[in-house]
């Protein structure tokens, strides 16, 4: 049994609820979803083609997930946990464990809606009331957000220390400038060479991944007679804190080690160029998270047992540097192996550029925010060049920023927002069922891991609030709680979708309504329209 879904017509006053409608099955049984306003359908072919095979996928997945967290976070995370082992593995466990969850939400929200956009698409599907309000907050906050700091700084930072060059404040934002402009220009000048920058930088990332294991068996089942190192995990201080924490503080440890995770859901915000999308994310997906998870614990196991607890909480961001000079020595350890380092901070950059572009188009396509049209194009060389300026852009004035350790607040101010809408997409997986039960996803999440989702969402919303405690990095506890900060930055997003939706129609006397124009390479973008009575005016500043 296949699903036809039939929403209102695309103006502001609609007042029926999305429909589902029962019709013969599609290609291979699966659902077919077509009519939303958002032009949710089966499949949705793009300039691009499809050209992302299993290993293509594989790599993004892996090249997106592994990047600068695993080796600069830990020391935050370490900290925010009081220094007890135990609590810094759970942290790390839950933060796996709420991945793998959150994974099979997305696979079966995209084995339903194969359509390039992830989350964005996903919450339009969802919650189709108040009109717009989903696509709108969501989609101008990946907009605000839609920078590449975290992994600028590290790779700058772990190049200069690779090549023996001190790293200094301005030298590392620079090294990390210079490669986000040399991936955004390859990138922007042709997707293929984009995607087979990304393929081999992704294969030398698993290879290191293989190095990341080996180091962890090697630190611990090697005796220290032969490997020379020092244990310094001792099972008497396993459960024991040694300094201060709380719940709040236990909340941003998790928040950060999801960071390191953070990335298993963006291959879906490029569907439109997977081939055979349900099947190749089915076994993709897993498969990456496995590889990921395996490799971080025992990296993790490694800084405890071969970096004291004092140089882990003073190695900031080199913790991983550190380790590797530790276990391999000056040469290998400091130049060789940090050079991975950045060579992988610097993959994940070409990554996360290439998904945000693509987020960015998805956003633009929906014509709502200023020069909409020109945004989403992929003028002039096929590629979405202008969401890549727009996202160099916001990375540089990010990272020109007030001088200050801003790593850490700006990882827990980006993502305190997704738990958030990780929460609400996982709550639309019992919307959907109830909403339709005769539909059956290709992909199903289990229950059990949709509820620990959402418990785990809820508790790292709720927890910053409830401790007296500021729930920012250290060195940071005069500023504004990030949590605070990222629900102001969400009532803007909330405020704009009030002043253009609500406020100025109901002021003006029109309805808004969009239509679907395709620009030259023949990509589909709406325009939207203002109708008063039989008089339709074009938005003028959305062009």
């Amino acid at each position: 049994m296949s699903v036809l879904f039939t929403g209102s017509p695309d103006s502001i006053d609609s007042s029926k609820s999305p429909t589902y409608q029962q019709l013969s099955s599609g290609p291979e049984g699966g659902p077919i979803v077509i009519g939303r306003p958002s032009q949710l359908q089966e499949l949705e072919e793009v300039p691009q083609g499809r050209h992302l095979g299993l290993f293509s996928t594989i790599v993004l997945f892996v090249s997106r997930i592994v990047g600068s967290g695993i080796f600069a976070t830990s020391s935050g995370i370490y900290q925010d946990v009081g220094g007890s082992p135990f609590l810094f593995f759970l942290s790390w466990l839950l933060a796996a464990a709420l991945s793998f969850s959150g994974l099979y939400v997305y696979l079966e929200l995209g084995s339903l809606v194969p359509r390039s956009g992830g989350t964005k698409v996903f919450l339009e599907f969802i919650y189709g009331k108040p009109y717009m309000l989903a696509c709108v907050v969501f989609s101008i906050y990946s907009v605000m957000f839609g920078f590449n700091m975290s992994n600028a700084l590290v790779f700058g930072e772990y190049f200069l220390h690779s090549i023996g060059v001190k790293a200094d404040e301005f030298h590392t934002r620079l090294a990390g400038l210079l490669c986000v402009y040399i991936a955004a220009a390859i990138h922007g000048i042709s997707y293929n060479h984009g995607v087979k920058v990304q393929n081999i930088i992704g294969a030398l990332k698993l290879l290191l991944l293989l190095i990341m294991v080996l180091t962890g068996i090697y630190s611990v089942l090697i005796p220290s007679s032969i490997s020379h190192l020092n244990s310094n995990m001792h099972w008497d201080d396993f459960f024991k804190t040694k300094t201060s924490m709380s719940s709040s503080t236990f909340a941003g440890a998790i928040i950060k080690a999801s960071f390191s995770f953070y990335g298993w859901n963006s291959a879906h915000t490029v569907s439109n160029e997977v081939k055979d999308p349900i099947n190749t994310f089915r076994i993709a997906g897993p498969v990456s998270l496995i590889i990921v998870t395996v490799a971080y614990m025992f990296t993790n196991l490694a800084y405890i047992v071969v970096i004291s607890h004092d140089e882990i909480i003073n190695s900031g961001q080199l913790i991983g540097s550190l380790l590797f000079e530790k276990v391999f020595g000056h040469k290998v350890g400091k130049q060789l192996l940090t050079f991975s380092v950045a060579l992988c901070a610097g993959g994940n950059i070409f990554v996360v550029l290439y998904t945000i572009s693509r987020v960015s188009q998805e956003v633009f396509r929906e014509g709502f925010l200023p020069c909409s049209r020109f945004m989403a194009s992929n003028w002039p060389f096929g590629a979405p060049l202008p969401t890549l300026v727009l996202s160099c852009t916001l990375t540089t004035l990010v990272i020109l920023a007030p001088k200050g350790d801003l790593y850490n607040y700006i990882i827990a101010l980006e993502g305190y927002p997704n738990q958030i809408f990780l929460g609400l997409t996982a709550i639309g997986i019992f919307i959907i069922r109830k909403r339709s039960p005769e539909l059956r996803a290709p992909i199903r999440a289990s229950l059990i891991g949709t509820v620990f989702l959402l418990l785990i969402t809820l508790y790292l919303t709720v927890s910053p609030f409830t401790s007296t405690r500021s729930p920012n990095p250290k060195g940071l506890e005069n500023w504004p709680s990030y949590a605070v900060v990222a629900v102001m930055c969400l009532g803007i997003c909330i405020l704009y979708w009030v002043v253009m939706f609500k406020l100025l129609p109901y002021l003006w006397g029109y309805k808004l309504t969009s239509k679907e124009i395709e620009l030259s390479d023949g990509l589909v973008v709406k325009k939207w329209i203002k109708v008063y009575g039989d008089i339709s005016v074009d938005l003028d500043f959305i062009d």
